[in-house]
């Protein structure tokens, strides 16, 4: 059965022309991959069509790849990382938020725009922190992954995720006044 092969043993199987192999790698890491971009892209359409680019890339990229020891997952959260900030790099720079986002989630609008300016607050604070920090921060917290799954999707050991989250937490922490 496909779903118990390593990683590895199943890129080599999908460069090969397995399409189950790709489709047991995608089912592995897709929910992952889109959660990691919605944090970064904040809309769920966007998110889903850029795991799609994230995907399309891995098929096309097949050929070319090579195992150097580092998961699959980094290389997919590498193309994932690329493809947002080419994405929100292209993106108009104001912000808009639609009426069902915000609609019903609070009591009163006196709370609705504390909410977003919280919520705005926070989304600033983690565009100050490195690379690094931000990606670890937003896989441990809002992808609630834990330290060991974080190490493996980035291709870092456990003691340098966990360094990366103090810092950024402690950079958080100092911006936000907690």
């Amino acid at each position: 059965m496909l779903s118990t092969l390593s990683d590895a043993i199943l890129m080599q199987r999908a460069q090969a022309g397995d399409e189950a192999a790709f489709a047991q790698l995608y089912e592995r890491y897709a929910l992952a991959i889109y959660r990691y971009l919605y944090v970064r892209v904040q809309d769920a359409t966007l998110a889903e069509d850029l795991r799609a680019e994230v995907f399309a890339r891995m098929v096309e990229g097949l050929s070319r790849y090579q195992d150097r020891g580092w998961p699959i997952s980094a290389w997919l959260y590498r193309i994932a990382h690329d493809r947002s900030v080419d994405t929100l790099r292209g993106q108009a720079r104001r912000q808009q938020i639609s009426l069902e986002k915000w609609g019903g989630m609070c009591e009163g609008p006196e709370q609705s725009v504390g909410v977003q300016l919280e919520y705005e607050e926070l989304h600033r604070s983690l565009h100050t922190l490195t690379t690094d920090q931000r990606q670890v921060i937003q896989l441990r917290f809002l992808a609630e992954l834990s330290i060991q799954e974080v190490a493996q999707r980035l291709g870092r050991t456990e003691g340098s995720v966990k360094a990366l989250q103090r810092r950024g937490l402690q950079t958080l922490g100092r911006q936000l006044r907690v």
